[in-house]
């Protein structure tokens, strides 16, 4: 039976890992629920989401970039 360490850790049994890919720098998450502890594989992060709200943009300038991609500058 797996024991906790003076820093927290524990070993997970290599059936286990192999049974749900647990490999060397899989991210989990440790999640308390009542009376118990549950180790789950971290879900992929969307990788887009670290860029919402950092574009500066106006309409206007969204506009013009959308018609100079078309080829649409001369208006």
């Amino acid at each position: 039976m797996p024991k906790i360490t003076s820093k927290g850790q524990i070993t997970i049994p290599q059936e286990i890992r192999n049974h749900f890919s647990l490999l060397p720098g899989t991210d989990v998450e440790v999640i308390a629920e009542k009376n118990k502890v549950l180790i789950v594989k971290a879900r992929p992060r969307n990788a887009f989401l670290k860029w919402i709200g950092r574009g500066r943009a106006s309409k206007s300038d969204i506009d013009m970039t959308v018609k100079r991609l078309r080829g649409r500058t001369d208006e």
